[in-house]
């Protein structure tokens, strides 16, 4: 159980940063708790629940009026709020085009090449996209700009929206961080910083309560074959509770400093972070 508390804290704790919480949470389960890579894929996938519950509670004012949107014209929702509802469906709709796929071909392709004795292979492989992730947060380390999404019209808010989806979608592979594929593309589309976060953190409640889902109904090393529920409460329960103030903590950084810089720090951390991996492998 200390070792299941350890890898929901380090989901709580990672997922807002741009190092891959999924990454480092298998990299940790092969590695710590010794369980098949089909076991922790489905654990990390699992664990974003109980920080999917906790952007909902923080931005509960933002699904709120999305909500709002979708009822009947006499309930009339400003064109902010509708804004906001079509970023949602448009990002759902284009992380879908390429999470599907990539869900796929690394849940029966790729974990089927690796099997539970072939786990420092696997450990390198995560490794190698985790160093996508921070070439990625590099490159993109300076562009961002002014755009608001309530200033943003028709066409452009659908390209925008549709584009940050794509990208969202290539986070399903574990060592490829959403948060900071989603955060440095939407920076990209000259975006303002804190509002690509908040962006950042909109979008990702669909992406990953379909993820759970979709591991749940095709996923054999699903966390309900593997774990007892008690076991399940508690990583969510603390998952969520970390995840909550380390994601409130992030927003206020964000409104101080110039999230460029942000992005370095934590880019250089994911290097450090697998540096001692790669030369174990």
């Amino acid at each position: 159980m200390i070792e299941y508390i350890i890898v929901a804290i380090l989901q709580g704790l990672f997922e807002w940063l741009p190092i891959s919480s999924s990454g480092q949470v298998m990299i940790f389960s092969l590695n710590f708790l010794g369980i098949t890579p089909e076991n922790a894929y489905s654990l990390s996938i699992w664990l974003h629940l109980g920080t999917t519950i906790a952007v909902i509670i923080k931005m509960r004012k933002d699904y709120i009026q999305i909500l709002k949107s979708f009822l009947p014209k006499t309930f009339k929702s400003t064109e902010s709020e509708r804004k906001k509802r079509n970023w949602l469906i448009y990002t759902t709709i284009g992380t879908v085009i390429t999470a599907i796929p990539l869900y796929f071909i690394f849940r029966f392709l790729i974990l089927g090449v690796f099997s539970a004795d072939q786990g420092d292979f696997l450990t390198l492989l995560i490794s190698g996209l985790l160093i996508v992730t921070g070439i990625v947060i590099l490159t993109f380390k300076k562009s961002y700009g002014k755009k608001e999404i309530e200033s943003t019209q028709g066409k452009e808010l659908l390209r925008d929206s549709i584009i940050s989806g794509l990208f969202q979608g290539v986070a399903v592979l574990p060592g490829i961080s959403r948060s900071g594929f989603t955060v440095s593309t939407i920076l990209l589309e000259n975006y303002k910083q804190d509002q690509s976060l908040r962006l950042s953190f909109l979008m990702s409640v669909p992406v990953a309560l379909g993820s759970i889902a979709v591991d749940i109904i095709f996923g054999e090393g699903s966390v309900f074959g593997n774990l007892d529920l008690i076991t399940i409460v508690v990583i969510t329960g603390i998952s969520f509770i970390v995840g909550y103030f380390s994601m409130e903590l992030l927003l206020r950084i964000a409104q101080k400093i110039n999230f460029s810089y942000f992005c370095i720090f934590y880019g250089i951390i994911s290097f450090l972070i697998i540096i001692p991996f790669i030369i174990v492998s």
